[in-house]
């Protein structure tokens, strides 16, 4: 038995209704990738500094973190205001290229990349960056090609031409 196109593919009414369909929330992943680098901190600590230096650390950290809620929370506002689905399993009404979005297709994921990094600042230990790129690789093909494949189907040409304006991460 072959399966067909409509087998493996939902309905252009079922996307419109139900969004991408993404199962697995990205923040899973980023707060499963830091919890993971604070369980191999404890077994084998690789620290940033040692000393006096350890406190510009924690507040570069800080300063990442505050970036990072700051774009997190200006996106949602994007969203809020377009009067658009910003969870991943609501329909999207609209295609976002004002705010953050006019220099990243995906600030929000950037924002949680910025907060990752500040607490790894914050809490002076190297086993979250050596983490963030599995993190990210498991964020890109678990949630944002889903993501681009439905935006594409919504929004067609309009989304291929923000696609070749606005680069994915920057």
């Amino acid at each position: 038995m072959s399966l067909t196109s409509e087998a493996t593919e939902p309905s252009a009414a079922h996307v419109a209704d139900h969004g991408p369909g993404v199962r697995f929330p990205p923040t899973v992943a980023f707060a499963a990738g830091f919890v993971v680098a604070l369980g191999l901190h404890v077994f084998e600590p690789i620290r940033f500094l040692t000393g006096r230096n350890v406190d510009a650390l924690a507040l570069l950290g800080w300063a990442f973190i505050v970036a990072g809620v700051g774009l997190f929370l200006w996106s949602l506002r994007v969203f809020f205001l377009a009067r658009t689905g910003i969870m991943l399993q609501k329909p999207a009404t609209a295609l976002m290229r004002q705010g953050p979005y006019a220099w990243s297709r995906n600030p929000q994921y950037l924002a949680f990349v910025a907060i990752y990094v500040g607490a790894a600042l914050v809490t002076n230990t190297v086993w979250p960056l050596l983490l963030l790129a599995p993190v990210l690789a498991l964020v890109v093909h678990t949630v944002i090609r889903r993501e681009e494949r439905y935006l594409q189907r919504m929004f067609g040409a309009s989304y291929v031409a923000y696609c070749r304006d606005v680069g994915r991460w920057l």
